[in-house]
């Protein structure tokens, strides 16, 4: 079982980080894709599913096995992942700071 929560935490901080950045990559076109946040949005979902789910699943597991090194591993990965949730809710976009027209009226654009 030790072997399956040692994959899990490869998968975890290795593989999930390459997909965010190939999904950054693929989103602002820099030679990886078409250049448009929709081609990578299923890299972000997969993402986000493994960067989410594996740490849920490996307290389970190392909890079932009484592992204790693991349960604090997971526990952390699953806090983190908790807090980084809740900061992104909390914190909306900035609004945009550039001039934008706007039709059927006067601008405040120079």
């Amino acid at each position: 079982m030790s072997a399956l929560l040692t994959k899990g935490a490869f998968v975890w901080l290795g593989v999930v980080p390459l997909l965010f950045v190939n999904g950054a990559l693929r989103a602002y076109d820099i030679g990886l894709g078409p250049g448009h946040p929709a081609a990578a949005s299923s890299t972000f979902t997969a993402a986000s599913w493994l960067g989410g789910g594996i740490p849920v699943v490996g307290v389970v597991v190392a909890a079932t096995t009484r592992r204790r090194g693991w349960i604090w591993f997971y526990g952390t990965g699953v806090a983190v992942v908790a807090a980084a949730v809740r900061w992104v809710q909390t914190h909306p976009d900035p609004p945009p700071t550039r001039c934008v027209e706007h039709s059927g009226g006067d601008s405040d654009c120079p």
